[in-house]
């Protein structure tokens, strides 16, 4: 008894083991250490945190204490990060409407409104049509040293400004916009998840333990 017991219970983790190996992507965001293994979010080995809704990767480090120009931001997100290519500012998303407080429908594709509304939980001062309510600031994982901007400048050309660029507002949740000039903050994000695939050895082996679980259970029927 205690022997088929003991067997259910390495069964019962071996399932667990696979089906937690590919990702953690039910969390709003799972994190990722220096060497792409996955770790919890708030872990302060998490250099990279996979957003499973939008299939997106945030790097952990932000420009929160220093802020710089758009041509800078722009330079600093792309830049190689961990070995890894392909960063870029957050997109705005594919509506902009400066008179809609705050961002249009928390901003229709925009991943840094799906992020302050949508993951941190983060609520302005003032609802969409402008009735104040209860002011909500949650760093979420990035309350590190950078912290999160009060302000970040946003990927793609203005539409009718080129000396201008798009942002939104940690603050007050809102898409914004000023000129190419100003000095905010920047964070980066890359397409995709940087989750180390397991070696197909790693498979192999779980599935061997499972066969022989079913096995060894089958003969003491």
């Amino acid at each position: 008894m205690n022997c088929h017991k003991k067997l259910n219970s390495i069964g019962a983790a071996l399932l667990l083991a696979a089906a937690t190996l590919p990702a953690m992507a039910s969390t709003p965001l799972a994190g990722r250490d220096q060497l792409f293994h996955a770790v919890a979010a708030t872990d302060p080995n998490a250099t990279y945190l996979y957003d499973a809704d939008y299939n997106i990767t945030w790097l952990r480090s932000t420009t929160g204490a220093n802020v710089m120009t758009f041509d800078l931001a722009n330079s600093w997100a792309s830049l190689n990060w961990g070995g890894l290519t392909g960063w870029h500012l957050p997109t705005a998303g594919s509506v902009y409407d400066p008179g809609l407080y705050p961002s249009t429908v928390k901003g229709i594709g925009s991943e840094a409104a799906h992020l302050y509304y949508d993951v941190l939980g983060d609520q302005p001062g003032l609802d969409h049509a402008g009735n104040p309510q209860t002011i909500v600031r949650n760093a979420g994982p990035f309350g590190g040293a950078d912290g999160v901007p009060a302000m970040i400048w946003l990927s793609g050309t203005h539409a009718t400004n080129s000396d201008y660029a798009y942002a939104f507002s940690f603050f007050a949740g809102i898409n914004a916009e000023g000129p190419k000039s100003g000095l905010i903050g920047a964070m980066a994000v890359r397409n995709g998840d940087v989750l180390a695939v397991p070696e197909p050895e790693t498979y192999a082996m779980l599935l061997g333990g499972l066969g022989l679980v079913g096995l060894v259970a089958r003969k003491r029927r």
